[in-house]
This record gives C-alpha cells, sequence and structure tokens, in this order.
C-alpha cells in the first residue's frame, strides 16, 4: 500500500474508533461515517476493508492493548488525549495482531498524531518493538475482555465462558447467508459451504454487495443461529404473521420466503429505512408499520407471532466488538424491564391456541432463561411449546431439557462457530 494511502486509512481508523470508543457510536455507524461520502472517493475497497479489519481487531483486543499501554506510559492511557491513544492502540494492533512489519507500524502510527504526539508515539512504539517479547507476554496475561462483561460470564457460564471471548477474538469472523431458492445452485456460485438447516456460510470475506445474486435479491446475510428462530415458527404457505421488532428484516425476508404474509413493526426509523431497502432489494412486499410496540392498536389477533426483543446482543460481538464497550449492567437492566413489557404486549395480540417465538442475541440469562420462567410464572394462560429435535438439525447441543434453544458461540457439532442467541416458542393455552 503506497504511504500516502497508509496514512489516509490510518486516520479513518483512528477517527472511526474515537467516535466508537469516545462517542459511543456503534461500529457499524462510524465506519459509514468515514468511508462514506463525498470526501471518501479516494478510498478503494480494498481500503475499506483493511479499515474494517484494523479497527475491528482494535476492538476485539482492546483491553490487553491498553494493558500493554498502560506499562508502556509513564501516566495512565485514560489521561492521554484521544488522537494519540488511537495511534498507539492502532500501532500495536498492527504489530501484535495484524503482523504488520515494524517499520510500518511505526511510521504510520507517528504520521496520523499531530505534531505535539509525535516524539511520544515514535519512544513509546521504539520502546514497544526493542522489548516485543516481554510485552508480548503483558498483551497475553491480560484479561480479554472488559471487568463487568468478564465477571457476568464466569457467574453464567463457567464452563463456557474461555470459549465466547475465544470466538469473540476470531478477526476473520464468519459470513452466513439465506437463499430464497436453489441453494445448491448459490452454494457453487459464491463458493459456499452448505450448513444443517439449509443456511450457507461464505468460505472468503470480501464486500457482501460485490457477489453474485446479492444486487439481484436472491439471497441475504443472516447469522444462523438467527435463522432458526423462524425455523421454529412452524410456518406454512399462507400463514399471517406478526413480526415485531422486525428491523433490518433478516426474519422477515426468511418468513416472506416461506409463503407468509407479515405485518412488520417496529419504531426505530433509521432501521425500518434499512428494512425497506431490504425488502425493495429482495422484490418482497412486507406491510410495514412505524411505531412503538407499546402504543401499537389493532382489533385483530394472531395465531403466529415473532417477537425479536432488543438486546445486550453479547451474542453478536464476534461481528459487533464494540459492545464490550458500550453495554454494561445498567443498560441490561433497561433492557430486560423492556423485554418485559414488549412480551406482555405481544402476547395481548395472539389468539388461544396461537405460538409466539421469542428471541434474541443475547448470551444473558436475563434475557433469556429468567425472563421466560418469570413471564411462565405469571401469566397461567401460556406454557412452553417446546421444540423438537426433529424440528432443527444437528440440535443436540442447542435444545435443553425445558425445551427451548440456548445457542452458545462454540458449536459441539458441525457448525463449530455461531452467534449466541436464545429461542423460546410459547403457547397461549385456555
Amino acid at each position: 500500500m503506497p504511504k500516502k494511502n497508509g496514512n489516509i486509512t490510518r486516520k479513518k481508523a483512528c477517527s472511526i474508533l474515537s467516535d466508537v470508543i469516545d462517542n459511543h457510536l456503534t461500529f457499524d455507524v462510524a465506519f459509514s461515517k468515514h468511508t462514506k461520502g463525498y470526501n471518501t472517493s479516494q478510498i478503494s475497497s480494498t481500503d475499506k476493508a483493511f479499515i474494517y479489519l484494523l479497527c475491528s481487531s482494535v476492538l476485539r483486543y482492546l483491553t490487553q492493548i491498553d494493558h500493554v499501554i498502560n506499562f508502556l506510559l509513564t501516566r495512565p492511557i485514560k489521561k492521554l488525549p484521544s488522537n494519540p491513544k488511537m495511534a498507539l492502540r492502532i500501532g500495536i494492533a498492527q504489530i501484535f495482531i495484524l503482523k504488520t512489519p515494524h517499520h510500518a507500524a511505526v511510521n504510520t502510527s507517528v504520521n496520523i498524531v499531530t505534531t505535539r504526539w509525535r516524539g511520544l508515539v515514535n519512544a513509546v512504539m521504539r520502546n514497544l518493538i526493542r522489548d516485543e517479547d516481554k510485552y508480548k507476554e503483558k498483551f497475553f496475561e491480560s484479561p480479554r475482555i472488559p471487568k463487568w462483561l468478564l465477571n457476568r460470564w464466569k457467574k453464567n457460564w463457567p464452563n463456557d465462558y474461555v470459549d465466547f471471548v475465544e470466538s469473540f477474538q476470531e478477526i476473520h469472523p464468519h459470513i452466513d447467508i439465506a437463499v430464497k431458492k436453489n441453494i445448491r445452485k448459490w452454494q457453487k456460485k459464491l463458493n459456499a459451504k452448505v450448513l444443517p438447516n439449509n443456511i450457507l456460510r461464505l468460505k472468503d470475506s470480501g464486500i457482501i454487495s460485490n457477489r453474485p445474486g446479492y444486487q439481484d435479491g436472491e439471497w441475504w446475510v443472516q447469522d444462523y443461529s438467527s435463522q432458526l428462530a423462524v425455523k421454529c415458527l412452524k410456518i406454512k404457505k399462507g400463514d399471517e404473521i406478526l413480526d415485531l421488532c422486525a428491523a433490518p428484516g433478516g426474519k422477515t425476508a426468511q418468513m416472506i420466503s416461506l409463503g407468509a404474509e407479515v405485518v412488520s413493526v417496529d419504531q426505530n426509523k433509521e432501521r425500518v429505512e434499512q428494512l425497506n431497502e431490504n425488502m425493495n432489494r429482495l422484490k418482497f412486499s412486507p406491510t410495514i408499520i412505524i411505531t412503538d410496540i407499546l402504543k401499537f392498536k389493532t382489533k385483530k389477533k394472531w395465531n403466529k407471532i415473532l417477537l425479536d426483543v432488543p438486546c445486550l446482543a453479547t451474542g453478536t460481538i464476534r461481528k459487533n466488538p464494540d459492545i464490550m464497550y458500550s453495554k454494561n449492567d445498567k443498560i441490561l437492566k433497561s433492557l430486560v424491564d423492556l423485554q418485559k413489557k414488549l412480551l406482555k404486549k405481544s402476547w395481548s395480540f395472539l389468539n388461544t391456541n396461537g405460538l409466539l417465538i421469542y428471541c434474541n442475541c443475547s448470551l444473558e440469562k436475563e434475557e433469556g432463561e429468567i425472563q421466560i420462567q418469570d413471564f411462565l410464572k405469571n401469566n397461567k394462560n401460556c406454557e412452553i411449546d417446546k421444540i423438537s429435535p426433529t424440528e432443527i438439525d444437528e440440535s443436540e447441543d442447542i435444545i435443553t431439557s425445558d425445551g427451548w434453544l440456548r445457542i452458545l458461540t462454540k458449536g459441539k457439532t458441525s457448525v463449530k462457530s455461531r452467534d449466541g442467541f436464545f429461542i423460546a416458542r410459547l403457547k397461549k393455552i385456555a
């Protein structure tokens, strides 16, 4: 990569990381902000891919990177201004994670800081290289994720939390897709692997929108775990389904492709805009209602409802590493309260003998198991409609004795990596 482009990509990465870590934007929003628009024509697709890889690598290993920086500085990293702080984080990520040549990592880190901080960044990076083995040892002995999350997982998942962390630090996470039809055709065209339950996994990385069939609306990106929620709803052609918290629409597309007539409800205008874009590309036409579900009024009752609640999304850290630094226990509590209200409201739309899928992409038990146990306790007209192993291929490591799905990030069957997910099927009884 030419020197000019090297500096441009690192400066963009610096700005993105500052927006994510300091200003609490999501990684996707920050990435789009700094790589799209009138002033980014000089950034090629290759540059964008590198920026994404560099930023996501810093976020995946941020706890360890900052641990090393604190040993290299005479004062804590939190007292350092954002510009040199991000430059050091990028430099260390390049050396320890991306294996960038030392001279390139040092030069680009120095070149992206203001003049005042160049001496410090240069000295720190050269000290790191001079005693690389020592600092690499510090890097690997450090806690790998923030304390608030590590403590939660040690308590709730004592036998699995190490697997969670390892899966989230993969710098090239898998990409799964759902296809409308002709799965074998698209397996060959996309050089993909067929997973259980007729799901495709792409074997190589690259710009999604440039791949065959994407612009023609033949398939969409949706993780393996997420696709199982719709498979549990027993959809038949012509079924009318209420799709709550529907955007950005992966599950909506799944249901329509199975022949369902879908009413999709979501209140987030930006996400609904994305839902509309996705449905237009896929040539699907659900009825879309923009409103707060808690204020949604209708006289109609449904036999099938899918409720994909807002959650902490810790099951998706593999693809959204910013979650580790933007979420906390306080946010979890507010989400659990919201989920409780959404489930109660959704239940009022369901016919007797109807089915409701409650799901989310969180590994936190308060948002899954405990939420459903509390709902069952407080609603005598609700029972678990147990999900059978005959409904889901290779389900032995995800179906619990309670009859719901608890999907962890590391599989024991042929699907070794996947998002964390919780899925429960509830039935309304008289």
